[in-house]
């Protein structure tokens, strides 16, 4: 059985799996630049734009600044090439070669079963590739259609690079690992010459500025120009490493940029034939693709490390700077949080040795967080930048209460004695290292609500408290033994609690430092987590559970166990009402804290490390152990109902959660066939079908689910209907005719004097007679009230009226028959009672109950006699209700105002 419902489809059976998880919704990624797929640059007059391969997508970048400007649709597979020509987009993809206008699918090459398809390419009005089983495919870019295929043997011939020798018609020249390359004519398939080997595996092959002239770049780091027209060597340099990409300048200056696999870029003066300048460490990681900008100093390089940087050559030595870059994470994030109070931004740390700042909405505002001058340190000590950053963040603290006035994020290192304040504010590191009093490492630390102290948690056991305006101690907290693994404070700095592996919850007094409880924990705490609002510490066990500790009580008030693996992280709901887990066993778990159950799980690809949930309640962010990006999941609970009802593994869902797709870079699309749908609980055995009890239970006094304003505008119809009656009744505009009217004569002429008189007209049509008049004997309420006499049951009667506007149901009423001894006046009234009765839709009956008093008050008084004993009985249940909810609106008053008023 399928609701027909756009967002929520429902299982016809109660056991099938879940296809979906009922509170999440895959959003989108952040910090996704490009990979290790070589990038596409097209041209647009002056104007140069960008295409990376992304994963399963594609991004679109301008040269000017490096904006993101369009991000392709999702593929079923890697991209593996990516060729960019006007406004067309080839993308190699699964064994596919897709065409895509401003990142939309618009059609696809002819299909090749050869595997992968890479190294994309035009060729005039072909598009030429390398299939996977070692051949050259062709096709026609303006029909799509294949053209030809060239294929080759690999033992003697195995093609890595192809390239079209400028002004050679109809001729390719292919490169080979054997080191060797041919001539071959597309048009006849024919090898028209065959170059020997030089010695090495060809890695690239490009066009040099001068014609016949090839650049070869080969594994043992080798770059040869030579001409392909006498078989002659032109030059020949070596550079350290691997040739990975080379390209030459055009705006008149003989230079040639080449690339390794260590992300270093090697420039070459040709008149000199020498080595120019090396960009030690341009890259943390190998370089697919460099490419001078036509007719511009720029050099614009991309890297497996998650970065596109632009070179300018401004200066009389040849030896660019960087001029602008985009980039993220180079290794997986480790730990994320929301920073400011809105979830507009996110800080993560992760094992690249770096802290970056990531803006939820603008990518152009990412950024990371500067650890001083390493380019010009590593330079002068010929280092990489690397090496010289801050060790891996092992934990980090933050909070933006004083951020314009002094450094208000913490972080501490692995196995390092000392800690590091950061400036979110100037995107750079801070004032101070904090060093720890007794020499060693410190392993947590956390920043006061009030953004004045940090906290350092030490192996020892020890917690130091440090100002964080002039990096000094002010306050030490003994009473740990073993390592402090989570502190927290309150809201008012009146208390600090910490966990240590020696199994042990305590709780400090802030400004003394002394110890008030201890809660011993069955089993070691490696996180701490609190909910200030609410006063709930949740504590991360190594038994795979997670404890819930009542900051009042000092007693566990919850435990939530169910994961098969270490819990790696774990975070509260805005509201406190959720806890989010993530653990090795690939599940994000959300459980209910009122009801201790788990309301939603599900599965994805790669272990989640770490997760936070958005202080706007809008996005759960993650972050994965093999992914380089921040992924957003959209909570469902802010635009659709969600049922919350528990999930049992055992019984559910046989022990198996949906596996969910990751959120990508091109976001949430509306139009997505493929977008994950709301799943509804089945709690029905019989259809599967879980619906929403109308009333929790027979004793509770329900309203209606309707809109307030729909019983408001009736109860002041008469008003509202005077206040917007106008004050003068409207005219009709004086309007020509269609058809003028004509002389009669010789020559046609309009009759301007003619008058149009439709008095005679008008007094000739019927006049209209008043709505009341014409409306039928017998309307819907006054069927619906006869057939609720001969069935006893009216709830017909009240669902009629909540389908009608305020003006109907008006109308309904006043025009309720009295003939046959007031049988619809009866009706009424005993239907009013009955549904009071039922303690349903308290405000409307008593809204409807206005009216029909109003307009037949006289009635009922000159019939008192026969109404009376329905009367008493609809008083009875009336009051019956009013006392009950009287009650409570007086109670929760008083409650209020006590808790106002106490001290």
């Amino acid at each position: 059985m399928v609701i027909a419902d756009k967002k929520t489809r429902v299982d016809s059976e109660a056991t099938k799996k879940q296809e979906g998880s009922r509170l999440y919704q895959p959003f989108r990624a952040l910090g996704y630049i490009t990979s290790s797929i070589p990038h596409s640059i097209q041209y647009r007059g002056q104007a140069a734009f960008i295409t990376a391969g992304i994963g399963r997508s594609f991004h679109i970048y301008d040269s000017e600044k490096i904006n993101l400007l369009f991000v392709g649709p999702r593929f079923d597979a890697d991209v593996v090439s990516v060729l960019s020509i006007g406004d067309e987009t080839f993308v190699s993809s699964g064994g596919q070669v897709t065409v895509c206008q401003r990142a939309k699918r618009v059609g696809e090459l002819e299909s090749v079963s050869r595997g992968e398809i890479s190294n994309l390419m035009q060729f005039g009005d072909y598009i030429i590739a390398i299939s996977e089983d070692n051949a050259v495919v062709i096709w026609n870019r303006v029909t799509r259609e294949l053209f030809t295929e060239i294929e080759f043997e690999s033992e003697s011939f195995r093609v890595t690079a192809v390239v079209h020798p400028s002004t050679y018609v109809n001729k390719i020249v292919i490169g080979s690992a054997q080191g060797s390359m041919q001539v071959w004519n597309i048009q006849t398939r024919r090898c028209l010459y065959e170059f020997k080997s030089f010695g090495s595996g060809i890695a690239c092959l490009v066009q040099a500025p001068v014609i016949d002239v090839l650049a070869l770049g080969l594994l043992d780091g080798r770059i040869l120009l030579h001409n392909v027209k006498l078989d002659s060597p032109v030059m020949q340099l070596a550079q350290e490493g691997r040739v990975t990409a080379l390209s030459f300048r055009t705006d008149d200056v003989p230079m040639m940029a080449t690339s390794n696999a260590e992300g270093d870029v090697a420039l070459w003066d040709l008149n000199n034939k020498r080595l120019l300048h090396v960009l030690q460490g341009a890259h943390d990681s190998t370089i697919p693709s460099i490419e001078f900008l036509a007719g511009q100093p720029l050099l614009l390089t991309s890297s497996a490390d998650n970065s596109i940087k632009e070179w300018l050559f401004d200066g009389q030595d040849g030896v660019p700077r960087l001029l602008r870059h985009r980039s993220g994470h180079f290794a997986a994030p480790q730990m994320i949080r929301y920073h400011d109070d809105e979830g507009r931004c996110i800080l993560s740390a992760g094992r690249d040795r770096s802290l970056r700042y990531f803006s939820v909405f603008r990518d152009a505002q990412n950024v990371e967080l500067s650890q001083g001058s390493l380019a010009r340190e590593a330079r002068a000590r010929k280092v990489k930048v690397n090496e010289l950053r801050l060790p891996q963040i092992s934990q980090f603290a933050s909070n933006p209460a004083m951020t314009k006035d002094w450094d208000d994020v913490i972080t501490c290192q692995q196995n390092c004695t000392n800690a590091h304040t950061w400036s979110s504010d100037r995107k750079a590191l801070g004032k101070y290292t904090l060093m720890s009093s007794d020499k060693t490492v410190i392993k947590s630390v956390a920043i006061s609500a009030c953004g004045n102290f940090g906290f350092l948690g030490l192996t020892s056991g020890v917690i130091e408290m440090v100002n964080m305006q002039s990096g000094l101690s002010r306050r030490t907290f003994i009473g740990h033994t073993k390592v402090v693994t989570g502190i927290q404070t309150d809201g008012c700095n009146q208390q600090m609690y910490s966990t240590s592996l020696d199994g042990t919850l305590r709780i400090w007094d802030f400004a003394t430092g002394k110890q008030l409880h201890c809660v011993e924990l069955p089993s070691p705490p490696s996180r701490l987590m609190l909910h200030r609002e609410s006063g709930l510490l949740a504590c991360i066990c190594d038994d795979a559970c997670v404890r819930v500790v009542d900051s009042e009580s000092q007693r566990v008030v919850r435990k939530f166990a169910g994961h098969r693996n270490r819990i790696t992280d774990l975070a509260f709901s805005n509201d406190g009402r959720w806890i989010v887990t993530a653990s090795l066993d690939s599940t994000i778990r959300t459980w209910d804290l009122p009801t201790g159950h788990m309301v939603d799980w599900f599965k994805v690809e790669s272990v989640p490390v770490s997760v936070a949930f958005s202080p706007a309640g809008d996005f759960l962010a993650t972050a994965h152990m093999d992914s380089v990006g921040i992924f957003l999941w959209a909570n469902r609970t802010q635009f659709a109902d969600v049922s919350l009802r528990q999930i049992n593994p055992a019984v559910d869902l046989s022990g198996e959660a949906a596996m969910l797709t990751m959120p990508t870079t091109a976001g949430l699309s509306a139009d997505d066939e493929n977008a994950e749908q709301p799943i509804e609980s089945t709690a029905d055995e019989q259809n599967g079908v879980y619906l929403a009890a109308e009333q929790l239970t027979d004793n509770m006094v329900t309203l209606s689910s309707l809109p307030k304003s729909k019983w408001q505008t009736l109860l002041n119809l008469a008003t509202i209907k005077k206040r917007n009656k106008p004050e003068m009744a409207p005219k009709a505009p004086e309007l020509a005719p269609f058809f003028l009217p004509t002389v009669l004569g010789t020559e046609p002429r309009f009759d301007l004097e003619a008058k149009t008189d439709n008095k005679d007209d008008a007094d000739d049509k019927p006049v209209e007679r008043s709505r009341i008049s014409t409306a039928s004997a017998v309307s819907g309420l006054v069927r619906a009230l006869y057939r609720g006499q001969e069935t006893m049951s009216y709830a017909a009667v009240f669902e009629y009226l909540k389908e009608l506007n305020p003006s109907a149901i008006d109308l309904e009423l006043r025009t309720l028959p009295v003939d046959d001894n007031l049988r619809a006046v009866k009706a009424f009234i005993q239907a009013s009672t009955a549904h009071l009765r039922s303690k349903r839709d308290f405000e409307l009956v008593q809204a409807y109950l206005q009216v029909f008093l109003n307009v037949f008050g006289d009635i009922i008084k000159a019939n008192t006699e026969d109404l009376e004993p329905l009367l008493v009985e609809l008083r009875k249940e009336s009051r019956s209700q009013w006392s009950t909810i009287d009650g409570l609106i007086r109670y929760s008053a008083c409650m209020v105002e006590f808790m106002r008023t106490s001290k």
